[in-house]
Order: structure tokens, then C-alpha cells, then sequence
């Protein structure tokens, strides 16, 4: 069962840490879907375009419902950062892309929607995007990374995001559909209590996703959390099921 899970940690100039998210997180439709392509050979041929390379933060949540059998159909997060968002002097690597996601039609091709949370019949899917921006994980920042499983760290410094309440935070494969320019795919999504970032630390967040071994009550078992992600509960999939 894939399972993924993300904490994200202060870290203060004294080097002092504070551990503010603990939790398991959403692994997205998009993450299956590459599988698809892989099997059908449809996809890139290179491995790399399957590795997460770039993230979104932003402003709000998406809406999803827990309890669908289609809540991980979604490939956008709710309200990303524009580049202005993320600072001008920041040091992470801020780019325009075709955001990629899956469309859908029920009327024979005629008209095309972004597929989000959609459990009706549909006649066709194809493979669309939008431009956004997006920050780049640094190289070397995403290890153990399988076709089931990867780890990957973003790292926020104090010059980045400053001023922003930040509350969702998106995770990109690369390119999975091996376009001419990269097409980010999202493949996990958290959503969180409102955390204002400022100069005074640094945020570094940590993200794993595959097989875990994670068990199903698993925000149960961790501590340390607080109030910050009180009004989510525990969500993950498998290739489109999720659960609490």
C-alpha cells in the first residue's frame, strides 16, 4: 500500500528545532498514474523525469473529501505562491512551467475540464496544463528514490516566504510524460493550520512517500504536534482510495 508522510521543523538561527507538523499526507492521483504509463510505456523513458523536482506553496487547501473513493483526483494545489510570493531574495529556484494534470470529457471531446474529484462517466482523458510557478528542490535533496518509494527535503531559509501564511504545500514529479519541457505532475499534497513565516528561522520540511510500513492509525503514533494540524485527519491512497 502506498503510504506517504511529511514533517516540517523550525530551525532557528541558535539552532534550535521545533518540530511543527508530524503527519501522514495525501499521495495524489498523480503518483498512480505514472505507474500506469510506465506499465503501458506510454510515459518517459527516463527515471529521473519520475523523481520529485519541484514543490508549490500556498494560501489555502483544497476541499477534498476523505472519505471518496475519488478525493486524490486532483492535480493542483489550491492557491500557489506567485514569484513574488517566495521572496525576492531568496535563494531557491523559482521557475514558470506547464503544470500538468489530467482532463477529461463527457461529451465526446467537444468540451475539456481539468479532472478534479470526479467520480462520472467520462468519454476521453488526455493529458493537459496550465503555466505556474514552482520552486526547485535542490540537487541532491531527493535520496533513496525507487520507482515505489522516494525521500525528499525542501528547505525554506530565512529569506524565503517571509510575510506569508503558509498552509498547503504540493510535492512535483519532474516530467513524467517526457515533454520537451519539463511538465510538473503533483503526486502529494498536506494541507495545514496557517504558519507565518518570518526571518527568525528557517523551515525545512521532509517528505517520504512508497511503501512505508506506515500503519493506517498512523498520526495516532506521533506526538509533538499541537494544535497546528488539528482540523486535518489522517489521509492516504491506494491509486485513488483513501482513508482515515
Amino acid at each position: 500500500m502506498i503510504k506517504g508522510h511529511v514533517t516540517i521543523t523550525k530551525v532557528f538561527s541558535d539552532g534550535t528545532e521545533e518540530v511543527v507538523l508530524d503527519r501522514a499526507n495525501m499521495v495524489t492521483a498523480g503518483y498512480g498514474s505514472s505507474y500506469l504509463d510506465i506499465q503501458q510505456g506510454v510515459g518517459s523513458k527516463f527515471l529521473d523525469d519520475y523523481t520529485p523536482a519541484y514543490f508549490q506553496l500556498g494560501t489555502n487547501a483544497i476541499g477534498y473529501d476523505p472519505n471518496a473513493d475519488t478525493s486524490s483526483f486532483f492535480y493542483q494545489i489550491s492557491a500557489p505562491f506567485d514569484w513574488s510570493d517566495y521572496g525576492e531574495d531568496s535563494d531557491l529556484d523559482v521557475v514558470n512551467l506547464y503544470r500538468g494534470f489530467n482532463a477529461s470529457t463527457a461529451d465526446g471531446g467537444r468540451n475539456y475540464e481539468e479532472l478534479l474529484f470526479s467520480s462520472a462517466p467520462v468519454s476521453s482523458v488526455i493529458f493537459s496544463g496550465t503555466d505556474e510557478y514552482f520552486a526547485k528542490i535542490q540537487q541532491g535533496s531527493v535520496s533513496k528514490f525507487f520507482l515505489d518509494s522516494f525521500e525528499a527535503q525542501i528547505v525554506l531559509d530565512e529569506k524565503t516566504a517571509n510575510g506569508k501564511a503558509i498552509s498547503e504545500v504540493g510535492l512535483f514529479s519532474k516530467n513524467p510524460k517526457g515533454l520537451y519541457q519539463d511538465s510538473p505532475l503533483l503526486v502529494a499534497y498536506r494541507s495545514f493550520v496557517a504558519l507565518n513565516k518570518t526571518e527568525e528561522f528557517s523551515l525545512v520540511i521532509n517528505w517520504s512517500i512508497g511503501f512505508l510500513g506506515l500503519s493506517v492509525n498512523v498520526d495516532n503514533h506521533y506526538t509533538g504536534i499541537g494544535s497546528l494540524d488539528s482540523q486535518n485527519s489522517v489521509q492516504g491512497i491506494t491509486l485513488g482510495k483513501s482513508y482515515k
